[in-house]
């Protein structure tokens, strides 16, 4: 179902696994962090279980349920310090959202980044991928009390862009991003299936519109969320003949 056609005031992205295909590299971060203080046994199952968990609270966790001889403070700056590295070389994208993004920029509808990573992460991660220009706000999860699902991240963002929650869209790829954006009454663009799960009335409603990664359409998502008016439409390519 679509959603309501009520045309957004201001688009909020999430960072990580939204626009930045940053699993990899994060694990190889972490794994990194645990290996420099003498623990070797991370693997890709277990990164999966902290995806969209803000990172302060992704450390607390691994402090509280392995042996690891530091605090999470240290495993924090250290990840974040590995993580910053390999982004500054290269950090992929996902071009489907990226393309929303630019299309909704080049529209004048105002943009945010609200995410769980560190300032300087969001802000290396932007760079890299020359998105910095996009976005007129950026909020992380160090400058909020509570992390995702807590919509408190969402609701600072909108106040910076001075609109309210419910005139703002949310673009996320976590169930965590599912649950804080329905908190704050604000809609919501899911960038895989599984981040929709937990909230089948919402998609019913049309408060919630599935987009995956690997089949995002971006001038449909445009038209479903109801900005479609200052977008231009898709090029098409005349047959020969």
């Amino acid at each position: 179902m679509p959603m309501t056609p009520d045309s957004p005031a201001a688009v909020i992205f999430d960072l990580d696994g939204t626009l930045v295909d940053s699993g990899r590299a994060y694990l190889a971060a972490e794994q990194q962090a645990l290996a420099h203080l003498g623990s070797h046994h991370f693997t890709a199952a277990d990164h999966a279980e902290f995806v969209g968990v803000g990172m302060r609270e992704m450390w607390q966790r691994v402090v509280a349920t392995r042996p690891v001889a530091a605090g999470a403070d240290e495993l924090l700056e250290l990840g974040n310090r590995l993580y910053l590295a390999g982004i500054r070389r290269s950090v992929p994208l996902h071009r489907g959202t990226v393309h929303l993004a630019e299309l909704l920029h080049e529209a004048g509808v105002p943009l945010a980044v609200a995410s769980g990573s560190s300032p300087q992460v969001i802000g290396a991660a932007l760079v890299s991928g020359r998105l910095d220009r996009l976005f007129t706000v950026c909020v992380s999860a160090e400058d909020v009390p509570r992390e995702k699902p807590d919509p408190a991240v969402f609701l600072e963002a909108a106040r910076r862009l001075s609109f309210p929650a419910e005139a703002c869209v949310v673009v996320e790829d976590a169930d965590t991003g599912v649950l804080a954006a329905l908190r704050a009454a604000m809609r919501y663009v899911a960038g895989t299936r599984e981040a929709a799960r937990g909230c089948p009335r919402a998609v019913r409603s049309g408060r919630v519109l599935i987009a995956e990664h690997t089949d995002f359409d971006a001038h449909d998502v445009v038209r479903r969320i109801g900005a479609a008016g200052n977008v231009a439409p898709p090029r098409t390519t005349k047959a020969p003949g």
